[in-house]
């Protein structure tokens, strides 16, 4: 690793996923594919594949010594993301959850977390040195979802880390399972807007959260006037950079199969091209980056295979 290169580092918890059809299953034996998944690593996997050749892209988690574990750091390796920021002292294995798909085809998730790793990232004199060693970054990424597997020390540790970055972005990601206190996050959403520079929003989350009727309600609520908010509307991205007017922007989806990682390689992909040239216009960013959704949603999973990606200017 060259010491001279850029920092991006992407935190939060790789799970190990079941997908497949249950419907049998009440009766006999039902197939699943047994795949690795995580939001903040799907975008560090697009983040990597896009960045340029002085960017060092870490993963940065926290797993044990079993076979999954061991099978996840292999994988995170293949994606050239460096594991050098990976905990691997914890006793149990990652968690794991389910997609399930019925016979009309409907998704439903169920997840088993509770003992995950992942969950006591910063704590220990291990968690204090990796605390100090991800401090600092060039790029900084981090989640809804990454926040609310910690306790409230950690949140608070982890907010502060994703302060000292150069560029620290955060992806609002609200899941009512994993935020059930939606007092208590509301508050806390707004505060990392505060000490955040790129703020990702799904429209669909921020509404079932502060129960809102329109998308501009969300720049009142996260109003900071320091930073990129970008929000994720139907065909559209809406965005408002510091002081500047509201803007939205056209993005068609085209066809679409899986949307299971369309926001995460939206995310990954304009870091990326923010990496490699930090006077890109946004609206060019965004198009740019929306390419590579467009493509990602035309596959079954949340990576797509190498040989499929767009070719970027």
């Amino acid at each position: 690793m060259n010491k001279n290169h850029k920092k991006a580092i992407f935190v939060g918890e790789c799970m190990i996923e079941l997908n497949g059809d249950i419907s049998s299953l009440g009766t006999s034996n039902s197939n699943m594919q047994v795949n690795f998944g995580g939001d903040t690593y799907n975008s560090a996997v697009y983040f990597n594949r896009l960045t340029d050749h002085k960017t060092n892209t870490f993963y940065c988690t926290a797993l044990s010594n079993d076979n999954f574990s061991k099978k996840m750091i292999l994988r995170f390796e293949s994606e050239n993301l460096n594991c050098e920021y990976i905990r691997r002292d914890g006793s149990t294995p990652p968690g794991l959850y389910s997609i399930e798909i019925d016979e009309h085809g409907e998704r439903s998730f169920s997840y088993w977390r509770d003992q995950s790793p992942s969950k006591k990232i910063f704590t220990g004199l291990n968690g204090k040195t990796l605390i100090k060693n991800i401090s600092k970054a060039d790029t900084f990424y981090y989640s809804g979802i990454t926040l609310g597997i910690l306790d409230e020390i950690q949140q608070n540790q982890l907010i502060e880390i994703g302060h000292t970055a150069i560029t620290s972005a955060f992806d609002l990601n609200y899941r009512n399972q994993l935020h059930s206190n939606k007092e208590k996050y509301k508050k806390l959403f707004k505060q990392i807007n505060k000490s955040i520079d790129v703020h990702f929003v799904s429209y669909d989350d921020a509404k079932d959260l502060f129960n809102i009727k329109s998308p501009l309600e969300i720049f009142e609520i996260l109003n900071n006037n320091k930073n990129l908010v970008l929000i994720r509307y139907e065909n559209n991205i809406i965005f408002r950079d510091k002081y500047e007017e509201i803007r939205t922007i056209k993005v068609p989806h085209g066809e679409v199969v899986d949307t299971t990682a369309a926001g995460d390689s939206f995310n990954g992909a304009f870091l990326a091209l923010f990496n490699n040239n930090k006077n890109i216009q946004i609206e060019e960013n965004i198009l740019n980056s929306h390419s590579i959704t467009r493509e990602v949603i035309k596959h079954k999973g949340a990576i797509i295979s190498k040989e499929f990606m767009p070719k970027l200017n």
